[in-house]
């Protein structure tokens, strides 16, 4: 419906290349608040947080990042009853990097060169969103953060899912 609202609360992991896709204390967690447009697409404002640990020698370097995006979804499919839609969308980003918990030495006594800094940039997403009924949906999701200003890793893809509720 046009206008309608939603809050969509989701969970899920980064995708880090060469490693396992489930680790200790990598996560991601979200909420967005969504607005229906014209037709099924609709904008949305997120809140993520996102933690992943970067290897180094027999330890890690935590890495989290705390993110505000501000995006656009469009539908691609649905099926007949409009019970079921594939969504693309895109959105822009601003947020906080933290690296090693802002700490500049690493647990051997070497300087970590990388720093915590504030970070931009966009990302794609891409959704199968399935009503469960009138006002809940089942969401699942990819999406690709490009994130300008990062010292680590400037494409963070992930998967999530999570639950959205029409208001």
């Amino acid at each position: 419906l046009p206008r309608q609202t939603g809050v969509e609360i989701t969970a899920g992991v980064p995708v880090i290349q060469n490693e396992k896709l489930i680790q200790p204390e990598t996560f991601t967690v979200g909420v967005s608040f969504t607005r229906y447009l014209k037709a099924e697409n609709y904008t949305f404002l997120s809140a993520l947080y996102e933690r992943q640990n970067l290897p180094y020698g027999k330890s890690n370097i935590p890495l989290s990042d705390a993110l505000l995006l501000a995006g656009y979804m469009h539908p691609l499919l649905s099926d007949g009853g409009k019970n079921a839609f594939v969504y693309a969308g895109f959105s822009a980003l601003a947020g906080y990097e933290e690296l090693n918990r802002g700490e500049s030495v690493l647990p051997d006594g070497a300087e970590l060169l990388d720093r915590s800094r504030i970070v931009g940039g966009g990302g794609v997403h891409l959704a199968v969103e399935l009503f469960l009924s009138d006002h809940l949906l089942l969401v699942v999701g990819g999406r690709g953060l490009f994130l300008f200003g990062s010292d680590v890793y400037p494409f963070r893809p992930a998967i999530s899912a999570g639950f959205r509720i029409n208001l």
